[in-house]
């Protein structure tokens, strides 16, 4: 992973959005770095019988990329930003694994995902067919103490894309998009697919 991955905290802003193409013309007019492009991710979510994770506001992941073939398992919680990953070798063994710890898979979302690195942020961009496109801008650290800061720092990335949108700058005006601070949306993918 890049060291835009490294920390064990994400600090993030998500906006649901309605025209991926035009706001992908807008960070593409920025001239971000490509990390990856129409990924798709297939994620499980583990938990074990009595649902110990969930109770702890936890939860455990496997995902697998394609065609990137990165690998990855990934701890979120139990704090709200609270999120670790790790490059795994073979996602099937550590499926079994888990297995043999005691897990079952609980949730499979299948995602298409680019991202791109602008300055300090990465920009994510989703698309989950049950819930249609979503932009993140987000951040990792490892300094609890830089929440506020960095926070700060999420809202101008999102308001510097949305203004290019809004003076033409990306492929029309970019009205009804959805980067605006009241179309933010704070649930998380799981929570938005009600599980």
């Amino acid at each position: 992973m890049t060291t835009h991955f490294l920390g064990k905290y994400e600090i993030e802003l998500k906006f649901k959005i309605k025209d991926i193409s035009e706001f992908r013309d807008t960070l593409l007019s920025l001239h971000p770095e490509a990390f990856v492009f129409e990924n798709n991710e297939y994620d499980i979510y583990y938990d074990d019988p009595l649902a110990s994770l969930h109770k702890r506001n936890m939860s455990m992941v496997l995902r697998s990329m394609s065609p990137s073939g990165i690998k990855l398992w990934i701890v979120k919680g139990p704090e709200e930003r609270r999120c670790e990953a790790v490059n795994i070798e073979s996602f099937e063994k550590a499926d079994s694994m888990l297995h043999t710890l005691g897990y079952i898979p609980i949730h499979h979302v299948n995602k298409t995902r680019s991202i791109y690195f602008l300055d300090q942020f990465h920009i994510t961009l989703d698309y989950i067919a049950m819930l249609g496109h979503y932009v993140e801008i987000s951040v990792m650290t490892d300094d609890e103490a830089a929440f506020p800061e960095l926070e700060d720092a999420c809202v101008p990335c999102a308001l510097r894309l949305r203004l290019r949108l809004r003076l033409g700058l990306g492929l029309g005006l970019g009205l009804g998009l959805g980067l605006d601070m009241e179309n933010k949306e704070s649930r998380s993918y799981r929570q938005l697919l009600g599980f």
